[in-house]
């Protein structure tokens, strides 16, 4: 069995748990709210029947569970960005595609995590008030209101003190970025 053959099938069992997770979640939710139990057959055209929630009332349920995941989704990245991961790493752990999904505004994995975390940009209060998600700086303890990829690290990363090692490092990886696609675009000239 081939490796992309293996990592397909663990994205399928781990996509199967999440599923069964959160119907248990939406189950209990709902039941906790007072739901009425009711009982179905798990497929159309089975013989038996399972315990549920009345349909209106789990949909209810998953709805706020599906919300809440994703506030806990934007905790562990404001977690990872203190913990110094950049947005294209988060991107990929998070396996975003750009433009995979309707809120992922942007043309890298980086801009989609970023779109994630701090909302798409074609909004009301995008445009009146920009876009920003705000972090402690793990080096120099600066709170930073983190506007994306837009000017650089040190326009775009606001708070940091003026010696914070992290801010240098990632003004330095970005000049390294820059003068490697300058050589490339200058070599194919």
């Amino acid at each position: 069995m081939d490796a992309a053959h293996e990592s397909r099938q663990a994205r399928e069992e781990t996509a199967r748990i999440a599923r069964a997770a959160a119907r248990r979640a939406a189950f209990d939710l709902a039941r906790h709210g007072g739901a009425e139990i009711i009982s179905r057959p798990p497929y159309r055209g089975a013989r038996t029947v399972i315990p549920d929630v009345e349909p209106l009332a789990g949909m209810r349920a998953a709805r706020e569970i599906e919300l809440g995941s994703r506030r806990i989704v934007r905790d562990y990245i404001r977690d990872a960005r203190e913990a110094g991961h950049s947005w294209r790493a988060i991107g990929a752990a998070m396996d975003l595609t750009p433009g995979g999904e309707p809120d992922l505004a942007g043309e890298t994995v980086a801009e989609a995590a970023f779109s994630y975390a701090a909302g798409h940009p074609d909004t009301d209060t995008a445009r009146r008030y920009g876009r920003s998600v705000s972090w402690t700086c793990g080096s120099c303890e600066g709170l930073i209101i983190d506007h994306g990829m837009c000017n650089g690290p040190a326009d775009d990363e606001r708070g940091h003190a003026g010696s914070c090692l992290r801010l240098a490092a990632a003004v330095a990886e970005r000049d390294a970025e820059w003068e490697a696609f300058d050589a490339g675009r200058e070599a194919g000239q």
